[in-house]
């Protein structure tokens, strides 16, 4: 946990509060704490002179042991990011700060970071983090400098031109439960890792909700939550690649 907790603030070379680079997944909302994707799961395989973008969302804990049971059983004020090096050249890194300072996360609080780019250089790249932990220590917020390992991003040669990439294609989308009143799962899997794109609409087409997120090959799962959307019939459509689809979800109060 403690390589997958922290390293995940790499993410995120600048951002504000007025300008957030990406959106936090509600999938993640309900857990206590975590990073997604892990340094298990790690960080999607990118092609040289080809886009490349990756998500990351990531809950700090409240104790500083959860992070790493050598840590003091304090309470983490805030972690902020420092910098990361070992990025594939071309590949930058961003983040949605939580507080009027430059990458810093609240604790149980869910955030996110993306990395993005078009890669320049083929290979594998391990990823060091800084961070700085802020633990309350007597009252204040004592700083406390870590590094993490654990991460990496491979880059891999472009065998077919940029031209000529195929893009990735949909299969398998539907919502569950469905019926909901609450809350469903939009799912969908994808044959190659793509950014992929869900949107919400009435029946007359009225867009409610749009979200992104860097799909990876295989079975996708995002959240969707009802609010205080009115009991009915609503249309959903998944595009990623060359192919979209469209399903109908119910909300049933």
């Amino acid at each position: 946990m403690k390589n997958a907790l922290l390293t995940a603030l790499f993410l995120f070379a600048a951002g504000t509060l007025l300008a957030q680079p990406c959106t936090p997944n509600p999938l993640y909302a309900d857990s206590v704490y975590g990073v997604w994707p892990d340094t298990t799961e790690n960080f999607a395989n990118g092609m040289i002179d080809v886009p490349y973008s990756q998500d990351l969302n990531l809950i700090v804990p409240i104790n500083a042991q959860d992070i790493d049971p050598t840590f003091p059983a304090v309470t983490i004020d805030s972690i902020a990011f420092d910098g990361v090096t070992g990025l594939p050249p071309g590949l930058s890194v961003a983040c949605a700060s939580q507080t009027p300072a430059t990458c810093t996360y609240l604790p149980s609080v869910l955030g996110c970071g993306v990395i993005q780019g078009t890669p320049t250089q083929v290979g594998e790249f391990p990823l060091t983090l800084q961070v700085t932990g802020f633990f309350t220590l007597f009252g204040s917020a004592v700083p406390y400098p870590i590094e993490f390992t654990g991460y990496r991003i491979i880059i891999e040669d472009n065998n077919i031109g940029i031209g000529e990439v195929p893009l990735a294609m949909i299969s398998g989308a539907r919502n569950a439960p469905n019926p909901f009143s609450g809350r469903t799962y939009i799912e969908f899997t994808l044959d190659r890792a793509a950014e992929a794109r869900i949107r919400v609409y009435t029946l007359l087409g009225e867009e409610l909700w749009s979200y992104r997120t860097s799909g990876k090959a295989g079975l996708n799962r995002v959240a969707f939550e009802a609010g205080s959307m009115q009991e009915g019939v609503y249309l959903y459509k998944v595009e990623g690649g060359a192919s979209s689809f469209t399903g109908r979800m119910m909300v049933s109060r």
